[in-house]
């Protein structure tokens, strides 16, 4: 069974019957934006998603063998309306899932990826989406507690991710200029979408969280479509 989070705050729990997409010997789940999921290594269910400015935050429980990743659009909002696009509903969330399953923040670590910047814009590379998602990252890592093993970010170019057992992470940066294309388009329409609502540039602490053939992640090739 994996837990699933959903654009519109539901969750889910799907059966592993559900996902038939084999990847590097695993089913695998995509996780769109706006989206999380959680499951136990021993399901084998590997999750996979593409980030362009968008960022993934992804957790593993070394006691319970749980793995998450969520993939989330903007950091944060002064909107009342719970909504998983935004970095901080999306993380609280969940770990709060995470934590219904026995992981405990004391035994659990993090990595991160995502925030390029795959179109050309005026603005400074502070003021950036994929700026603001990477440092919003970093400081809920740093101001929760979390060990931030590694960080793949930044950059021109989207990123395909694949998270599987172990909290073993593949990378594959994006060079078709096609997939790049379709995901800058969907970054337009976030430049659009930011301007209109007022975001919280940082995230200072204090919030309620609910209770052997394998290479280095930035060499590896893994086709994902």
């Amino acid at each position: 069974m994996i837990i699933i989070g959903h654009k519109d705050g539901q969750i889910e729990k799907a059966s592993n019957a559900r996902f038939t997409q084999k990847i590097k010997g695993y089913n695998a789940h995509t996780i769109i934006g706006g989206e999380f999921a959680v499951g136990k290594d021993d399901e084998k269910i590997a999750f996979k998603t593409l980030l362009g400015s968008c960022v993934a935050i992804m957790f593993y429980c070394t006691k319970t063998r749980i793995k998450a990743m969520n993939h989330f659009l903007l950091p944060t909002t002064q909107n009342s309306n719970a909504d998983m696009k935004y970095g901080l509903y999306s993380v609280e969330a969940m770990l709060n899932e995470m934590y219904k399953l026995g992981c405990s923040k004391n035994t659990m670590v993090a990595k991160i990826s995502g925030g390029a910047d795959i179109m050309s814009l005026n603005i400074s590379m502070a003021n950036s989406i994929g700026h603001r998602n990477v440092e919003f990252a970093k400081d809920f890592c740093k101001a929760e507690g979390f060990k931030l093993l590694s960080e793949h970010t930044r950059g021109e170019h989207g990123r395909l991710i694949l998270l599987t057992n172990q909290f073993e992470t593949f990378i594959k940066v994006t060079q078709k200029s096609e997939t790049d294309s379709k995901i800058a388009g969907e970054e337009k329409a976030l430049q659009k979408e930011i301007t209109k609502e007022p975001v919280i540039k940082e995230y200072a602490g204090g919030v309620d969280l609910f209770g052997a053939d394998d290479q280095p992640e930035e060499q590896m090739e893994i086709d994902l479509f």
